[in-house]
């Protein structure tokens, strides 16, 4: 095989490598086009949730709803694929809202216990 062979050769595979690529970027983008719904990918999510991770989802959807809705999209995107394994705690999500630039205030109640009841800290200051 003389060089002129071997350079005919080695195109000939770089354009079927190039047409398989493409059918491979084809199909993701396919799969792509079947995204969840927010709804639905909510409802994954929310399963997905513990402790207090359902109070910081809505405070994150409440004060970031473009961004939260992303990421709710993502999440469940991981989850359906098994990507994602386990239960998300309210500080695991709080801690990735965080990572990702989106400190979320929740709003926090401190009680305390006289008597039998609970009463808020306003209600001693009073």
């Amino acid at each position: 095989m003389n060089m002129e062979d071997e350079l005919e050769l080695k195109a000939l595979k770089l354009k079927k490598m190039m047409r398989l690529m493409a059918s491979r970027e084809a199909s993701k983008s396919d799969k792509h086009e079947e995204k969840l719904s927010f709804n639905d990918a909510l409802k994954i999510v929310r399963e997905h949730l513990v402790d207090r991770g359902d109070e910081v989802l809505n405070a994150a959807l409440e004060q970031y709803p473009e961004e939260a809705k992303r990421i709710v999209r993502v999440l469940a995107e991981k989850i359906v694929r098994g990507g994602f394994r386990g239960k998300i705690s309210g500080g695991a999500l709080l801690s990735l809202f965080e990572y990702l630039g989106m400190p979320v205030k929740l709003r926090t109640k401190i009680l305390y216990y006289k008597k039998g009841e609970y009463k808020s800290i306003a209600d001693l200051i009073k």
